[in-house]
């Protein structure tokens, strides 16, 4: 029988897994500087953001008991910035096969956060793929992949050759996508709620109506979302889905999907994208300025597994690299910034 999914205990790091953690910030660093010698430094992923554009989080009024846990506590709605990209490392023409990213940055959330880039701001941050599973079961997997795409050449086809459920896992999870608000986003990796194990996921209102133009822009995905939030508003249910099972729904390997059979999703609050313009040149800045890490959240909802605790060192440094490189100073927004406002 399984175990009490309700006392869940996160497994202690292995041995060798924080300087494991300092050769892949090296190697990330590389992998950038490599891809970008001249001009913009971009991400490391997530390098072609289609936008970042104004949003509300609301919680929902009348959750159960096990769900009302900490950002979800109590009914309230946050105003929020959502970041709209892809995932290739290279910005690269929409109509490619990739994976879509959909990152949240609430505003005005009170408590204190696990790790937080500011003194004294009050951000939180929601990340989501378009993808139901990480890329590698592990960090040392991650690592390797890493260090083939660094060294190239006949690298990449050995660690593909040696590791080929790695290699399905990417083929398949990479699709064309015709607009950005009709597909589904989940979180891969797992995270508390209290003394429960979830994992997120973002299920859109809007019917998937639209196809792939016959002639793509290279900047469709973008354009397309213009189009649409010049009409009319868009909406997500943002909901978790708790761990029932710890075998079958595992916190150290994101490459297994969590079955909603096993454990259903469970509605805690609306994400809801006004009509808004957002192509003013300085929120364009904004988009590629902005920085994203899953520990910028509260004690309650602590980011877990190998993956994870990589993310809280990496993104960190990933994000004071590129920003010194373009001599930007980054910034956590703040709810009364009157630089972009829904139109």
């Amino acid at each position: 029988m399984p175990a009490d999914p309700s006392t869940f205990q996160e497994p202690e790091p292995p041995p060798g897994e924080a300087e494991l953690i300092d050769k892949l910030i090296l190697v990330l660093e590389a992998l950038i500087e490599k891809s970008y010698l001249t001009g913009t430094t971009y991400r490391d992923t997530h390098a072609k953001g289609h936008a970042a554009v104004l949003a509300t989080f609301t919680v929902e009024s009348d959750l159960p008991p096990e769900l009302k846990v900490g950002l979800f506590a109590q009914p309230h709605s946050y105003p929020a910035w959502v970041r709209l990209s892809n995932l290739s490392p290279a910005p690269q023409p929409d109509a490619k096969k990739d994976l879509r990213a959909l990152s949240i940055k609430l505003m005005d959330v009170d408590g204190e956060r696990l790790w937080q880039s500011e003194p004294g701001a009050r951000t939180l941050d929601l990340i989501l793929m378009s993808s139901q599973t990480f890329l590698a079961p592990n960090l040392q997997v991650f690592y390797d992949l890493e260090v083939a795409l660094l060294k190239g050449g006949l690298s990449v086809p050995l660690f593909f050759l040696t590791h080929p459920v790695v290699f399905l896992t990417i083929a398949s999870s990479q699709k064309q996508t015709a607009n950005l608000l009709q597909i589904p986003y989940w979180s891969q990796t797992a995270y508390a709620l209290g003394d429960r194990v979830v994992q997120y996921h973002l299920q859109p209102h809007q019917q998937a109506t639209s196809t792939i133009p016959v002639k793509p822009a290279s900047n469709f995905l973008r354009e397309r979302l213009k189009e649409d939030l010049a009409r009319q508003s868009a909406a997500f249910d943002f909901m978790v889905q708790l761990q029932t099972d710890p075998i079958r729904m595992p916190i150290e390997n994101p490459m297994v999907a969590w079955n909603s059979d096993l454990s259903p999703y469970r509605k805690v609050a609306t994400l809801r994208l006004p009509v808004q313009a957002f192509d003013s040149p300085a929120q364009v800045q904004f988009c590629e300025t902005l920085s994203f890490n899953p520990w910028r959240t509260l004690p309650e909802h602590r980011p877990l597994g190998g993956i994870n605790r990589a993310r809280l060192r990496v993104y960190a440094a990933i994000s004071r690299f590129r920003h010194h490189k373009n001599d930007v100073v980054p910034r956590e927004p703040q709810p009364e910034d009157p630089s972009f406002e829904p139109s």
